[in-house]
């Protein structure tokens, strides 16, 4: 299909696609973000992408051709924790305005991400009447659902917020069939709003490489099994079941496994779960058995993923799986939780083994069936691989750019979403 030019405006409110996922507020959501703006770029879509400058000037900065991140003064100049956030979301609207009228910018639709920029974006689109798309990423009533033992609710605020901007949107993005499901159901989204786009991955750089150069840059021994978790450290990752499953594991195995830990504290609880994790290490004899790598930049993930057996993803609700996407794209096999859309990024019993279960020993059960197996552990990297090849952000990107098209085009949003 072929597509107008536009102008797109992108409120990504409490987390720069300019900052590197894994610790703090950024994730994959700013994967998404940035991602899809850079091909959307190559599809004559020119973008700019808004969010909280956490410094006491605005500024403005080229992602790049076609796409500028902008940053809004709005609260104190500097990170707060994402709870204070919303106070400030009236400061952060006007803001946006003064740029575009400053920019003698006009926009053709408003695409917003997570519940917080929708809160922004509802104002946007009003004022500019111009077509509201959003994404959740997240949804408070499924965190809450599925709590973690350590964490704490999201309070009903964000849930009514959740709402209202459901309400308001002209569509609504799934990145699964589960979750248009769960946006009906959970929020009363009416259908004719819903369009399920899948993320996408950047197969350029997550490809399958050599596991033996990988070990060696990374200064990992190249004879013990290894595994890696990678994510922000947040009690809903679930990470301690991965630490004692390899408590578990080192049993099973004739040479002990190491697991690296890539991520830093995430979120009002992520400092206590961090050290929450590092005393279940102390408290099961296992710190010869894990690492904790910190927070790496994105574009390294590759060599980590490459350099594992296995990836273990263990959180209690994950809204897509970004991640696990990833380590297939490199040809590593998941061994995770059957949680979320997780069954719909891996193939269980071809790219990876999901758990219906938080029991340890059945993940490390499972994981000892690849590590124990290499002619098996072959066949599930390579089927890890025809499983990632299913998404990509180009496709991503295309459908939006089509949806976006409809959208400047069509009268009756409905029209865009069949």
């Amino acid at each position: 299909m072929e597509t107008r030019a536009g102008r797109l405006a992108v409120l990504a409110y409490h987390s720069s696609p300019l900052s590197e996922p894994g610790s703090g507020d950024s994730g994959g959501m700013s994967v998404y973000v940035r991602e899809t703006a850079a091909r959307l770029a190559g599809l004559s879509v020119q973008t700019d992408i808004f969010t909280r400058a956490a410094t006491d000037l605005p500024w403005v900065v080229e992602l790049t051709p076609g796409v500028r991140v902008v940053g809004i003064k709005a609260g104190p100049g500097r990170p707060i924790p994402k709870e204070q956030l919303p106070a400030h979301l009236d400061e952060f609207s006007a803001g946006v305005r003064i740029f575009s009228m400053g920019q003698h910018v006009a926009y053709d639709v408003v695409h917003s991400h997570y519940w917080q920029s929708g809160v922004a974006a509802e104002k946007l689109a009003n004022i500019w009447d111009v077509p509201l798309v959003h994404s959740n990423h997240t949804l408070g009533a499924l965190k809450n659902r599925f709590l973690a033992p350590e964490d704490e609710p999201e309070p009903a605020g964000r849930i009514e917020a959740e709402r209202r901007v459901m309400n308001r949107a002209d569509v609504l993005i799934a990145s699964t069939d589960q979750e248009y499901e769960q946006l009906a159901c959970l929020y009363g989204a009416g259908h004719d709003r819903l369009k399920t786009i899948h993320p996408g991955v950047d197969h350029d750089l997550f490809s399958p490489g050599d596991t033996s150069t990988a070990r060696r840059l990374l200064g990992l021994p190249k004879d013990r099994p290894s595994l890696v978790v990678v994510g922000r450290i947040q009690p809903l990752k679930g990470l301690g079941l991965a630490i004692e499953a390899v408590d578990h594991l080192r049993h099973a195995l004739d040479r002990p496994p190491l697991l690296s830990i890539i991520g830093g504290a995430s979120g009002r609880t992520g400092d206590d779960e961090l050290r929450r994790l590092h005393r279940l290490v102390a408290d099961r004899g296992v710190a010869d058995l894990v690492r904790f790598v910190g927070p790496v930049p994105h574009a390294d993930l590759p060599s980590y993923y490459r350099a594992a057996d296995l990836t273990l993803v263990c959180s209690h609700y994950e809204s897509f799986g970004l991640t696990a996407l990833e380590s297939q794209a490199c040809g590593t096999p998941i061994i995770g939780t059957a949680v979320g859309a997780l069954s719909f990024v891996v193939r269980d019993g071809r790219s990876g083994f999901l758990i219906p279960s938080r029991d340890p020993s059945d993940l490390a059960a499972r994981a000892k069936t690849l590590l124990s197996d290499p002619d098996l552990a072959r066949t599930f990297g390579v089927g890890s691989v025809a499983s990632a090849e299913r998404f990509s952000w180009d496709r991503t990107a295309g459908a939006l750019s089509e949806l976006y098209d409809c959208l400047m085009s069509e009268r009756l949003p409905e029209a865009c979403t069949c």
